[in-house]
């Protein structure tokens, strides 16, 4: 009764006013991305930085709930419901079902967690099928099974084909139940398929069915190192608030992030004793690899190659410190550490909490079309500078030859004789300046603006008349 409420509360807070605010640049990629023939989407992903699992989904779901701004969100808010059920069923299998009720009510209410479930966008999917990939792990880890081993194989393969980031996670975990399996070999001090053995087997499974797909990532990867990221280099404020943005509280985030260290070091002090388990040790071992790996690789990279941290890329991690930090309190005191955990949780992130239910918003790209249509006369045309952002008007404007985007200002001087409007979106103050010089006389004066980043927000001005 106490998981089905739980779920419940995890179902209202992702299921309200997902058209509350627009989709944002990113999810009308997605869009744009899935709209045409299964050929079509695999030639536009492959040439992205991301693997195809969700635009497939949204191939899949968008013929029959259509592609409205709720209908292209609502497979992400049941995705971050699934993911309540998977952590509650994953921390039952590490330290008990307080442990898991726990965990699924932090979950529930993470404003994090929450905000990137009603996004049409694969985060949602990564933290879903990366607790999917961690239950099984742990479940083989203990008693193996012909269905919990191709189960493994399969939750290991949509997890690397939900996102680049759970490569990092994915090799966290088989480099622990490789040691595993290694380490009893030596103590047994024969040749043969232990429990971490076999889960191993079937993660290589997995690795061999995302290879196609690898190889993809990594040809795109030469291009991204060429052409730079748009990821800031990662200094102590920039981790700050990242740590801010996925715990709604530095207060919560240090509370967590302090308990689930203390997990590992409690297996270490206690070996084989871990909740009266012998296998806890290794469920602690190998969810702390999968919550440590993805950010301490990420920022490793960040320092030494070009930054990639970011902290919606990090959702598959959060978890697991949720995860860790609910086992340690319910060994350290079971009838008051939990709800104490629990309370002080909500209260400090009530805030956030609030503000990402009713006030945080995207770029207002719903609004700004709205804007154009009202105020343009017929056969006016529009220029879009910059053209990265033509999935977003196009989603709004639904006709392609509505508008025509341009990459630079010379550009943009080029075309702006043929055209009466002009939107600038995401482009810094002097960019502005340029592409109003470039747009003409009279250009100075919006006519519209909205929410959007960068100092321009989303800035639609209209050609004046020269004098």
């Amino acid at each position: 009764m106490v998981l089905a409420l739980i779920l419940a509360v995890a179902a209202l807070l992702r299921f309200q006013n997902l058209d509350r605010t627009s989709l944002w640049y990113d999810e009308a990629v997605s869009w744009s991305q899935s709209k045409g023939t299964f050929t079509e989407l695999l030639t536009a992903v492959a040439a992205d930085n991301y693997p195809p699992l969700h635009n497939i989904l949204l191939w899949l779901t968008m013929p029959v709930a259509g592609d409205s701004e709720t209908a292209l969100r609502l497979p992400s808010v049941f995705l971050g419901v699934l993911a309540v059920w998977l952590i509650y069923l994953t921390g039952k299998s590490m330290a008990g079902n307080t442990t898991g009720l726990l965990a699924a009510a932090l979950l529930t209410v993470s404003p994090f967690h929450i905000w990137y479930s009603t996004e049409a966008r694969m985060y949602a999917l990564l933290a879903a099928c990366g607790l999917a990939f961690l239950l099984l792990v742990l479940k083989n880890l203990e008693r193996p099974s012909t269905w919990r081993l191709t189960g493994l194989a399969i939750a290991g393969a949509l997890f690397l084909y939900s996102h680049i980031y759970a490569l990092l996670g994915f090799a966290s975990v088989g480099v622990i139940c490789a040691i595993l399996a290694l380490t009893g070999i030596l103590k047994s001090e024969r040749l043969g398929l232990s429990n971490a053995g076999l889960t191993c087997l079937a993660m290589a499974a997995s690795a061999l069915a995302f290879l196609p797909w690898l190889i993809i990532l990594a040809l795109r990867a030469r291009s991204v190192a060429e052409e730079g990221f748009w990821i800031a280099y990662p200094d102590p404020a920039f981790l700050i608030n990242i740590a801010f943005n996925m715990a709604g509280s530095l207060t919560v985030f240090w509370v967590l992030a302090g308990l689930a260290v203390a997990s590992l070091l409690t297996i270490l002090h206690l070996p084989g004793r871990y909740f009266g388990k012998p296998q806890s040790a290794d469920a602690i071992l190998v969810c702390f690899a999968y919550t440590a790996g993805p950010p301490l690789l990420a920022y490793l990279y960040s320092i030494f190659v070009q930054p990639i941290l970011f902290d919606r890329y990090l959702i598959a991690a959060w978890p697991g410190v949720i995860l860790l930090a609910s086992a340690t309190a319910q060994r350290l005191a079971p009838r008051v550490a939990p709800a104490a955990l629990l309370a002080l949780a909500i209260w400090l992130s009530y805030p956030e909490l609030k503000f990402t239910l009713l006030e945080k918003i995207r770029p207002e790209w719903r609004q700004i079309a709205q804007d154009y249509r009202a105020l343009k006369g017929e056969g006016d045309h529009l220029l879009l500078y910059k053209g990265f952002a033509a999935p977003a008007v196009s989603y709004y404007l639904r006709d392609p030859n509505a508008f025509t985007a341009v990459e630079t200002v010379d550009e943009l001087g080029q075309r702006a004789e043929n055209a009466r409007w002009l939107l600038i979106v995401h482009t810094s103050s002097e960019e502005m300046r340029a592409a109003e010089k470039a747009f003409g006389p009279g250009g100075n004066s919006p006519a519209a603006r909205r929410f959007g980043w960068g100092a321009s927000g989303l800035t639609l001005l209209e050609r004046g008349q020269a004098e």
